[in-house]
């Protein structure tokens, strides 16, 4: 399975972010429930929002334009993703990482130290972290709500299968096997999908739905704002033992290129045994989790000696919020500067969480979007100061502890 664990890319021309594809699932109906905690094993719908932000390209960019302000982030909103929750650990299907989940609700990631959140008892959660790709410095923020699927929401055994799904206009095909209520699928002949597919919920009647938007923006200062936004969404339906069909339509919105694609339908019937051979067959969702799982447990472990404890376990202190920052670099001063900008990077997430949590309309200047304004608002608010900071000889990293006081 193809793992992509920060999708934001290093190379950032001067105006614009370059991003990979991703995709999503959604449309699930299970009832909430009032406390999640502790999660049980089974089932979950993994509504996300992720949020990359290339926050050394945006420091780097800076510094030689004097100090302007600038913003480089790529949002990616999924809906009705499925995941599973087994053991104290949740699979992330979009990044192919397991999270680590207590009693509480605790997040935390064996295989990347900086990653830190919380489940709610709602089901609400957010986690934050950071990742080097080709040398630079990246942060994510995942915010979201996990929703139980047990088997009362799920389509039954019927609706078990392989499917041969063609689009008559492209020629499109897809390969989707159906179980246990769940949808995987995989493209046929040489056509190869622009992300790594996961499950979606096939609902009791046989409907399913799944949707995407990738929205990038870049800010230069007063210079340049550019905000666009990519997506598609497709619905469909399984009759059992006669077929499925599926619509699929892609849009995008901003810089004056607002469109909506023609549908494009994909229509199909179950297969013959033997028709393709078992390798095209997509994996089904516990053979798809399993070797996942796998694949996570099997990536390089970090060595937390090498990291001061307050990192590790961030203090806590009536009043006061806490970040921690990190940066492998040879130069200390740009280790530094480096580690503090990406730890009042995860202090500006926090403080946009509270305005977005506690502000029931945000009004919305002209010319200016909601979610730039909190943006705006946040930074107006950071006043921190550095109450630790030390520098790893033997790594070559920095690690910064920012404290602010909550207003």
């Amino acid at each position: 399975m193809k793992r992509t664990l920060f999708p934001i890319t290093a190379a950032v021309c001067t105006a614009a972010l370059v991003f990979l594809s991703c995709a999503s699932q959604g449309g699930a109906q299970g009832g909430r429930q009032a406390n999640l905690l502790p999660l049980s094993n089974g089932w979950y719908q993994y509504d996300t929002e992720r949020t990359f932000k290339g926050i050394e390209d945006e420091y780097t960019m800076s510094l030689s334009l004097g100090g302007v302000q600038v913003v480089q982030e790529v949002t990616y909103k999924y809906t009705g993703v499925v995941t599973n929750f087994a053991d104290g650990a949740l699979y992330d299907p979009v990044t192919g990482i397991e999270l680590l989940v207590d009693s509480k609700g605790n997040i935390s990631c064996a295989e990347n130290v900086s990653i830190r959140g919380a489940v709610h008892r709602n089901g609400s959660f957010q986690w934050s972290g950071f990742h080097e790709e080709h040398g630079r410095l990246n942060s994510i923020l995942v915010k979201g709500t996990l929703m139980p699927l047990p088997a009362s929401v799920r389509a039954g055994r019927e609706f078990d299968g392989v499917y041969h799904m063609t689009d008559q206009g492209t020629g499109s095909q897809q390969l989707v096997k159906i179980s246990d209520g769940f949808y995987t699928w995989t493209y046929l002949g040489d056509e190869i999908a622009p992300f790594t597919p996961w499950p979606t919920l096939i609902h009791p009647d046989g409907v399913f739905s799944f949707g995407m938007d990738i929205t990038t923006v870049v800010e230069i200062g007063d210079l340049s704002r550019m905000n666009f936004t990519n997506g598609f969404s497709s619905q469909g339906k399984v009759i059992p033992g006669q077929g499925i069909s599926m619509e699929e339509v892609t849009r995008s919105a901003g810089m004056g290129n607002d469109r909506e694609s023609k549908p494009q339908i994909y229509s199909g019937t179950t297969i013959r045994s033997g028709e393709f051979p078992n390798e095209a067959i997509p994996a089904d969702i516990d053979s798809m989790v399993k070797n996942g799982r796998t694949t996570a447990r099997a990536a390089p472990k970090p060595d937390r000696a090498n990291y001061p404890s307050w990192y590790l376990n961030l203090p806590s202190k009536a009043g006061f919020t806490y970040a921690a920052g990190e940066k492998t670099f040879a130069d200390q001063n740009t280790a530094f500067a480096m580690a503090e900008v990406a730890a009042a990077a995860q202090l500006a997430d926090q403080i946009m969480a509270r305005i977005q949590s506690t502000s029931t309309e945000v009004s919305n200047n002209a010319g200016t979007t909601i979610e730039e304004h909190i943006r705006s608002e946040a930074l107006q608010r950071l006043n921190y100061r550095v109450a630790e900071r030390t520098y790893n000889e033997k790594t070559n990293t920095a690690f910064v502890l920012l404290e602010m006081e909550i207003n």
